[in-house]
C-alpha cells in the first residue's frame, strides 16, 4: 500500500524543502520506491532533485478533470526516486474553474491514484492555498519542520489547527507526525526558552533534534543528501540527525 507524507507549514522558511527531499532520498536509499511530488509554485523541490524537468508532467495537471495517471510522465532522479515536478502552471490555479473544496478532492483522488510506489513525499507551499491544502487532503500523515523564534511557533500553532480542518472536511485519517526542531542552537538560551514553549503548548514534537549545521546547506549547493558528498566533506554529525529524523517519519506511516 502506498504511503502519502505532505511536508507542510504555514510559514515560510521553516525547512519544508530540505525535509521533502531528505526524506525522499532516504526512502529511496533503503529500497522503497518512491515518488517526490512538488506542489509548492517555487519549485525549489524541483529544481533541487532535477534541474532540467522539461519535457515531464507538471503536478499542476493534478488540478485537471482530464487527469489521467497512467498517462503521467515522471522524472527519474535517481534509482528508485521519481519525481514529478512544479512548474509556472501552478500560479494560476485561481484561474481554474470550481470552488476550492472541488480543486482539493480532485487533487487527492489523483495523487491517490497514481500506483506502484511505496512511497509518495509532497512538498507543499505556505502561500498557496489550494496547494498546500490538496497536500494534506491526500496524505496518510503531515510532518512539520519549525525554527525555534516566535513567529515560527505561531505557525506551528496555526498548522495544529488547519491539520483540524482539514481532518473535519477532507482527510478523517491524517495523521499529523509531528514537529521537526530545525536549526536549533543548543547555546542559545532563547532556543532553549522556545523548545520549553512548544512542550507547553502541547506540540507533538519528533525526539530527532536537528541542530545549525552548515553540512546541510552545503548538502543543498551540491544537490545532494547530507549524508552523501566527497570524502572530507559528510558531517557525520548532521548526516547521523538526518537520517535518524527520516526513520522516525517513515515510522509514522508505517514504513
Amino acid at each position: 500500500m502506498t504511503r502519502i507524507i505532505a511536508c507542510a507549514n504555514l510559514k515560510g522558511g521553516e525547512g519544508k524543502t530540505t525535509l521533502a527531499r531528505h526524506v525522499a532520498y532516504h526512502a529511496a536509499s533503503k529500497g522503497l520506491k518512491t515518488l517526490a511530488v512538488d506542489l509548492d509554485p517555487q519549485a525549489n523541490l524541483t529544481d533541487s532533485l532535477l534541474p532540467d524537468s522539461d519535457g515531464y508532467s507538471s503536478s499542476a495537471e493534478l488540478f485537471d478533470s482530464s487527469f489521467a495517471s497512467e498517462h503521467v510522465r515522471l522524472a527519474e532522479s535517481e534509482k528508485n526516486l521519481w519525481l514529478l515536478p512544479a512548474d509556472s502552471r501552478l500560479d494560476a490555479l485561481a484561474e481554474i474553474p470550481g470552488d476550492r473544496a472541488t480543486l482539493v478532492k480532485r487533487v487527492r483522488a489523483s495523487l491517490r491514484g497514481i500506483a506502484g510506489f511505496d512511497v509518495v513525499v509532497v512538498d507543499t507551499p505556505t502561500n498557496a492555498p489550494v496547494c498546500y491544502l490538496s497536500g494534506l487532503a491526500a496524505a496518510d500523515g503531515a510532518v512539520s519542520p519549525v525554527q525555534m523564534d516566535a513567529y515560527g511557533i505561531a505557525g506551528a500553532v496555526r498548522l495544529t489547527q488547519a491539520i483540524q480542518r482539514v481532518r473535519a472536511h477532507y482527510n478523517p485519517k491524517l495523521v499529523h507526525i509531528g514537529f521537526v526542531v530545525n536549526r536549533f542552537n543548543s547555546r542559545a538560551a532563547s532556543h532553549g526558552e522556545l523548545l520549553a514553549q512548544c512542550h507547553a503548548k502541547r506540540l507533538r514534537l519528533l525526539p530527532t533534534v536537528l541542530h545549525e549545521r552548515v553540512a546541510v546547506q552545503d548538502a543543498l549547493g551540491r544537490r545532494t543528501p547530507v549524508w552523501r558528498g566527497p570524502r572530507g566533506r559528510v558531517n557525520t554529525r548532521a548526516a547521523r540527525e538526518m537520517r535518524s529524523l527520516c526513520t522516525d517519519i517513515l515510522a509514522g506511516v508505517g514504513l
